[in-house]
């Protein structure tokens, strides 16, 4: 498990016996710092993929990023004509993205459900600091509507992460598990703009992009400096939303929490899209007979 993930952690339990206060506005903008510069970029990985993993290249490759770029300007548009629809799709695809972090359950939907787990935490642990988070992000009677139903699946959520930490710690894997907890207690005491952040960007994200690296190779194909590039992605998707968004950054209060997460949920549609059809193309490849 990364070190820097740990190392947050512990740094946000000794804020408060320091008397350092953890919902001040320096606190907020280091969470959405850490979001956007540590979680943001691993979706930019997609490209390195889809040239390395489906060979795309000049016409393929230009569709590619043109399919990409309207999933996410469809989930743009959503937050403003859809509001609930774009939430309850928003939370609903994190869970199930999240729950690909668990090898076991087997099962899908319970393993969508430990998925959850980390939004139900902070749901239940922080629930007026999540409302106004959602209201903040659609209106109040979006925001609030929004909570009461991720509240009445919480428990469930909460109680297939337990059981799947058990599983993973029985099964040898205790650095995962460990973290998997610590994550969610640090989800369910810290506000949500700084725990959600360190949980996505150090453990989440972290584990992603080792994943890639190590499936695809340092390199990739074309992409010497394949994290360099998924920073470039990312930043260009920031000036994107800063243009649509004109709120999104304000010199004076600095990056908007709602925008910056609803920002996640944009990219996060086209990223899942891709994930979900790159999951599908690897399964017969897989099945594949190999050649004596």
């Amino acid at each position: 498990m990364p070190g820097l993930f740990w190392g947050a952690a512990m740094l946000i339990c000794l804020l408060r016996p320091l008397g350092l206060d953890w919902h001040a506005p320096w606190a907020t903008q280091a969470g959405m710092l850490l979001m956007l510069a540590g979680g943001l970029p691993h979706g930019g990985h997609d490209l390195m993929v889809a040239r390395t993993l489906w060979r795309m290249q000049g016409p393929t490759l230009a569709l590619f990023l043109a399919c990409y770029v309207a999933a996410a300007a469809t989930m743009a548009l959503a937050w403003w004509a859809m509001p609930l629809a774009a939430m309850l799709g928003f939370l609903a695809l994190a869970a199930w993205h999240f729950s690909e972090d668990w090898d076991l359950p087997q099962d899908s939907l319970l393993r969508t459900a430990a998925g959850l787990a980390p939004i139900a935490a902070a749901v239940l642990g922080q629930p007026e600091r999540v409302s106004q988070l959602f209201v903040a992000m659609t209106d109040p009677a979006t925001g609030r509507l929004a909570v009461a139903l991720v509240t009445l699946v919480s428990p469930v959520a909460l109680l297939v992460a337990a059981v799947a930490i058990t599983l993973a710690w029985q099964g040898g894997s205790r650095r995962w598990a460990a973290a998997q907890a610590a994550a969610l207690a640090l989800l369910a005491l810290a506000p949500p703009t700084l725990a959600f952040p360190t949980y996505f960007a150090l453990l989440h994200s972290r584990r992603h992009v080792v994943a890639i690296l190590d499936e695809f190779g340092a390199g990739g194909r074309s992409f010497s400096h394949p994290r360099l590039a998924a920073v470039l992605l990312a930043l260009l998707a920031c000036t994107g939303w800063a243009l649509f968004s004109p709120r999104f950054i304000d010199l004076a209060r600095g990056i908007d929490p709602a925008l910056a997460f609803q920002l996640l949920s944009v990219v996060a549609v086209p990223h899942l899209i891709f994930d979900a059809m790159g999951t599908l193309f690897r399964r017969p490849v897989a099945a594949a007979p190999r050649p004596a």
